[in-house]
């Protein structure tokens, strides 16, 4: 037995007239009512989204110089802020040895912050931390930003483990 192959058709499918006016202008008027009210939205919405938000200082790099004691130089900042957003600590072997309060102000013969050249009231490059370090141990320079209370900037040297 055999089974026949399926005939081709005759004709292709052709339309003969093209649509109505009126379907053409409403899926035009539809397209833009979508287009409309997708604007809308984004002008309602994407202000809730994005927030004004606090900038945060990270400072990417320092350099060292021994020269009566030893300069921590600040080289790169994301950022340059006032120095009254920020507090440093120093730290030996894990004990807190000096503190710099808000400000970067308060050091001692320890520890202190010079704001380096220019002098301008900004953390950025230039500024340096002075410190007075004993012979040996584990060293660590930490830098909080307070009003986001982060840590934006760590150095750690020495004899560490």
């Amino acid at each position: 037995m055999k089974i026949r192959r399926p005939s081709s058709p005759e004709v292709p499918f052709k339309r003969r007239r093209s649509p109505p006016p009126q379907a053409t202008k409403l899926l035009t008027y539809s397209l833009a009512a979508g287009i409309v009210f997708m604007v809308l939205l984004a002008i309602v919405f994407l202000p809730r989204m994005f927030p004004d938000q606090t900038p945060i200082e990270i400072v990417r790099s320092f350099h060292f110089e021994s020269q009566n004691g030893t300069q921590i130089y600040i080289d790169s900042v994301t950022v340059s802020l006032e120095l009254s957003r920020f507090r440093a600590n120093f730290s030996v072997d894990g004990v807190e040895m000096a503190r710099l309060g808000p400000g970067l102000g308060g050091g001692n013969a320890t520890f202190r912050f010079v704001d380096g050249s220019p002098p301008d009231g900004l953390l950025d490059s230039g500024d340096y931390f002075q410190v007075s370090q004993p012979p040996i141990g584990c060293y660590r320079l930490e830098i909080f930003q307070l009003d986001v209370g982060r840590l934006t900037g760590s150095l750690t040297w020495g004899a560490c483990p």
